[in-house]
């Protein structure tokens, strides 16, 4: 039977981390997914966050919004609208929209809710101090010492998403076979796609999430207190493919409100994503960019057309 795996974070440091590090390599060689329990996010923290940022995208009008939008920066602070973002490969871009947040581009305050900046901060750090955490993880997998990645972190984000209610929302990619790393296929919520950093972290409770495994999509669930943690691009790369960066999509139900909260762990641009040599054979045609900066810069152009 297909599952995503749940792993308990508090194993770390304990009698059973070994466990917990053979299940974290085999999730991440077999679906590239995984749950996460005992993350030590503030579940407080995730309820405030998801009141303010309600106010945001429901209570302000558009114009008040866009204020905070930066298309320049290809959106990579601040405000997203809705349809906007769309890949390479996509004939409608998704229906959702977005504020995004991290330490590449600093916060942004918004005098309508002038909370907003303080929590967001709050949120953007014990993301990042779990997804240090976890690169630890990574890294032993793979036959690293435990801290090789630790100077490496930086220029992560978290987005903020709201998906909102349409009476007839797509529910079905036109084919599978198509796709491609990094690019959508087909608008709806959250049409398929791979995510482009190393690790993503993400909190969502609504139904929608589903991944593409076994010739099937296969639903993923978790309880409020759980975290989803998937590879991205970037790790793909870094092992030839050893990993997987998992297509997934998000499928929102009919007159429904979906809220949303991935963390886009990344590391600095000039970091190495040619695959680990002690790993074996990677066909560097296939694994072709040198650096994180330039493999971003490739998706982001594919994501937002860039003019």
């Amino acid at each position: 039977m297909d599952t995503i795996k749940t792993i308990n974070l508090r194993h770390i440091g304990s009698d059973s981390e070994i466990h917990l590090i053979n299940a974290a390599k085999n999730a991440l060689e077999t679906t590239g997914f995984f749950l996460l329990s005992n993350h030590g996010i503030s579940e407080k923290l995730l309820r405030e966050v998801e009141s303010l940022y309600s106010i945001f995208f429901q209570e302000l009008t558009l114009n008040e919004r866009m204020k905070y939008s930066f298309p320049k920066l290809f959106y990579q602070k601040g405000y997203t609208p809705v349809d906007t973002e769309k890949g390479e490969f996509a004939s409608v871009a998704d229906r959702k929209h977005f504020f995004q947040f991290g330490d590449q581009y600093g916060m942004i305050f918004v005098e309508e809710v002038p909370e907003l900046k303080e929590k967001s901060e709050e949120l953007y750090q014990q993301f990042n101090n779990l997804y240090q955490s976890l690169m630890q993880v990574v890294a032993v997998t793979l036959g690293l010492d435990k801290n090789h990645f630790d100077e490496e972190l930086g220029n992560s984000m978290v987005r903020r998403i709201h998906y909102p209610a349409h009476p007839n929302p797509t529910v079905e990619d036109k084919d599978v076979s198509k796709a491609v790393q990094g690019g959508n296929a087909l608008g709806m919520c959250a049409s398929m796609h791979t995510d482009i950093n190393d690790l993503t972290l993400l909190h969502a409770t609504e139904p929608g999430l589903q991944l593409w495994h076994n010739n099937k999509w296969l639903p993923i669930t978790c309880e409020f207190e759980t975290i989803i943690i998937n590879a991205g691009d970037m790790l793909w790369h870094l092992t030839g493919g050893r990993y997987k960066s998992g297509l997934h999509r998000v499928v929102c139900q009919p007159n429904v409100d979906r809220t949303a909260s991935p963390f886009f762990g990344h590391r600095k641009d000039e970091c190495s994503v040619v695959p680990l040599s002690h790993l074996g054979y990677s066909d560097l045609t296939t694994f072709r960019f040198q650096t994180e900066g330039e493999f971003l810069q490739h998706r982001l152009e594919q994501i937002f057309a860039k003019k």
